[in-house]
């Protein structure tokens, strides 16, 4: 078992705990932030901050700073632009930074005797069930509801975040990106 698979067998546990237990006080702090007129700007500069970090691991990389690597990077960029830029709410917004970590984190932590296409499918489907789970528990909640469009968004997410790998890792010839 390799390094970055222990570790994501680590922190996809983490990642899905500290989402599923801030479920109750989201609300709150996104209304805070909606009332203050920052909900918008903090959504934004959640997705600078992951660009700025995906940027930080292409120039430290020397294959993924290869020029068609970077352009693969910049139609996925773009992808993801198209997809979430038009979305109206900032929360649903938050869905493909949240769900595209826990794919990516499933996909590391998959069994890596797997074939790459079976660790794919297997991490789409384990987003599937974690965002559904997810809505399934603030249906419990008073303070949230059940938005199967929401188990959507998560699925998209992870779905958007797989191919934004597989897009990469070809673009760098097929090497481990």
């Amino acid at each position: 078992m390799t390094k970055v698979t222990r570790l994501a067998r680590v922190a996809l546990p983490l990642v899905l705990v500290a989402i599923y237990a801030t479920l109750a006080g989201a609300r709150v702090v996104t209304n805070a932030l909606r009332d203050a007129n920052l909900l918008r700007v903090s959504v934004a500069a959640c997705f600078a901050l992951t660009a700025v970090g995906v940027l930080v691991a292409f120039v430290r990389s020397p294959v993924l700073r290869r020029p068609r690597t970077l352009v693969a990077l910049g139609l996925v960029a773009a992808a993801y632009g198209g997809v979430v830029t038009p979305m109206d709410s900032p929360e649903e917004k938050l869905h493909f930074l949240e769900y595209g970590v826990v794919a990516l984190l499933a996909f590391a932590a998959a069994p890596t005797g797997w074939s790459h296409g079976k660790r794919l499918v297997g991490a789409a489907l384990f987003t599937l069930a974690a965002g559904w789970l997810d809505e399934g528990l603030q249906a419990l909640l008073p303070t949230r509801y059940y938005d199967l469009r929401d188990v959507g968004f998560n699925a998209l997410a992870g779905v958007m975040a797989l191919a934004a790998l597989e897009v990469v890792r070809r673009a760098a010839g097929n090497s481990r990106a």
